[in-house]
């Protein structure tokens, strides 16, 4: 978010264009940006991140589904790592891989009209190396804090396919 003082001038206008120009934080409009496929922390003001899931059996897929209220003006992206029992690096250190190449769901979903007008979306990957354990990470965005992305359920199996 971008914020400059208001104008001190006597012709009318709209303090909310005057006073705070909503944008989505990206690496040309914000300074030292971090993205969102980061072990840690990002420019990205919400976020969810799950504690790591330690699995008992390895997987190759994961299906993540979650019930949610996405306005027009918002947007939720999920991401995922993985790691094994082999891997020498600890899963904090590895990078985030988003969902369907862009952190969007598998099939697209429409707006929702109302904060009671939940939706549901699923996150899918397959194909994956054998894994023991994962993360999941929720971006929350939005250009009007009005109207916030409501995440109310979220649901997530691994799978051995």
């Amino acid at each position: 978010m971008i914020r400059r003082p208001p104008r001190s001038t006597l012709s009318s206008s709209s303090a909310a264009s005057d006073v705070y120009k909503r944008q989505k934080p990206d690496s040309t409009n914000t300074p030292d940006f971090v993205a969102d496929i980061e072990p840690s922390d990002n420019s990205t003001a919400s976020n969810y991140i799950t504690k790591p899931v330690v699995l008992t059996n390895p997987s190759t897929a994961l299906d993540i589904r979650l019930t949610q209220v996405v306005r027009s003006s918002a947007d939720v992206e999920v991401y995922f790592r993985a790691t094994s029992a082999d891997e020498v690096r600890n899963i904090h250190e590895l990078n985030f891989v988003p969902f369907n190449t862009n952190g969007g769901p598998d099939t697209s979903v429409p707006s929702s009209n109302s904060d009671d007008d939940f939706r549901e979306y699923k996150y899918s990957v397959a194909g994956l190396n054998a894994f023991t354990a994962f993360q999941i990470k929720i971006c929350l965005k939005g250009t009007n804090s009005s109207y916030p992305p409501i995440v109310r359920d979220m649901r997530g199996i691994a799978l051995a396919i």
